[in-house]
């Protein structure tokens, strides 16, 4: 089974230097993936979200640059929010700096005032991340690109570059469906190369991995990897060996520690520690 981070992008976590710290050690420790967040603008008095974050794009650019092996991911990219064809630019272009080295966690979003601030449609969320990623694969799967579709039309188009060349000629940056909801299986199913789950049990782990199995059956495509995040928030469980070995035994792939610390250090430590 493959170990993750989700890399915290907030608060004293902002300054490149502890940023740079904690990237370099994390992957130093062995870790596969770093992941970060999306968000673009909170309201007021949101306290889930904090108020200052970076960018999730900026910081994936930024850390293919302050790593060199590691898996740079994002837990989740909220496909509305921006266009689809500078979406799939920009992250072709950070594959392509990092060598090969992204994964593209996708979900539909569920703060209804970010929406709003940036101009994208809440009620029809779902069926526009649908179209947006047909759109991304469009562009990176075909040389000249044409699609017609409800929000997004263009024909004989050029977009270079695709994914690195490290990945092979007919291999494309995976996209990985967030969401532990039936939609979202479906959405992981018929579009993604994997399902990206949250704070899910073991057993439920196993209970999804089998509808997810099912419902790639049932569109003739093969399931890809199933990586969960564990996110137990300030003062939450942390995992141990006997968690871990129940995760693996349930078929999870990939599991991504999301731990809320109050120092850089506190994190660091608790990643030495943590079964990896």
């Amino acid at each position: 089974m493959r170990f993750g981070v989700c890399i915290p992008q907030s608060g004293r976590y902002l300054e490149p230097d502890v940023m740079g710290r904690l990237a370099g050690e994390i992957e130093g420790m062995g870790y596969d993936t770093i992941w970060v967040s999306d968000h673009v603008i909170v309201p007021v008095g949101e306290s889930y979200i904090p108020e200052l974050m970076h960018e999730p794009l900026a910081l994936l650019s930024w850390l293919a640059h302050a790593t060199s092996t590691v898996t740079l991911g994002i837990s989740v990219l909220v496909v509305p929010y921006r266009d689809p064809v500078f979406t799939a630019k920009f992250l072709s272009s950070v594959d392509v700096l990092s060598r090969g080295r992204l994964v593209v966690g996708v979900g539909v979003g569920w703060l209804e005032a970010e929406f709003d601030a940036l101009g994208a449609s809440y009620a029809e969320r779902g069926a526009q991340t649908d179209e947006y990623l047909r759109v991304i694969r469009n562009l990176w799967e075909t040389e000249t690109s044409s699609f017609d579709g409800r929000w997004k039309r263009y024909e004989n188009m050029r977009m270079f570059p695709k994914a690195s060349r490290v990945r092979g000629s007919n291999t494309t940056i995976p996209i990985v469906v967030g969401g532990n909801q039936r939609h979202a299986l479906r959405r992981a199913a018929e579009l993604g190369d994997g399902w990206h789950p949250i704070n899910l049990t073991p057993d439920q782990v196993a209970d999804g991995i089998a509808a997810y199995h099912a419902a790639c059956d049932a569109v003739g495509r093969a399931p890809g990897p199933v990586s969960l995040r564990h996110m137990p928030g300030p003062g939450g469980t942390v995992l141990d060996a006997a968690d871990v070995e129940a995760y693996d035994a349930a078929g999870l792939d990939e599991l991504a520690y999301s731990y809320a610390t109050r120092t850089p250090d506190e994190l660091l430590d608790v990643l030495r520690a943590a079964p990896h």
